[in-house]
């Protein structure tokens, strides 16, 4: 195996650490130190570079796992403060009053009890007039 193989699979590595949003240059490295190291210990054997790269591409898929395990900690984690900062806001909103918002609900209570008022009012006075009414009939009947 030559040097356009071991650039072969330094590619290979590069492009699947780059899909896998890794850092390529350092897989593409690792590549060549692996095939490097496999054939300085055997020089003839083309045969042991295969398995010793596959060993990597391993390595790289266990890194990748444990990157995207800590990734999705990181995210439910920020997505915990970020649900805790709304509430926090959502809580701030509901204590802070806008004075013009206050003085609007205060008339329209008023203008609520007022009409309340007037209503019990004219109920007791056709209440009031229905006993009259009821008293002078009895009384002339």
């Amino acid at each position: 195996m030559g040097t356009i193989g071991i650039f072969a699979f330094a590619g290979i590595f590069y492009f699947a650490a780059e899909y896998e949003r890794m850092t390529g240059w350092q897989w593409a490295v690792a590549s060549v130190l692996v095939s490097a190291t496999v054939k300085g210990l055997f020089p003839l054997a083309f045969i042991f570079v295969l398995p010793a790269q596959a060993g990597l591409f391993g390595v790289m898929w266990w890194a990748n796992s444990r990157r995207l395990a800590s990734l999705d900690v990181e995210r439910s984690g920020r997505r915990a403060e970020d649900q805790r900062v709304r509430q926090e806001r959502a809580r701030l909103s509901r204590e802070h009053v806008d004075p013009t918002t206050a003085a609007r609900e205060a008339a329209e209570t008023a203008k609520e009890d007022a009409a309340a008022r007037e209503r019990q009012e004219r109920v007791r006075l056709v209440r009031e007039q229905r006993e009259r009414e009821e008293r002078e009939r009895k009384s002339k009947g």
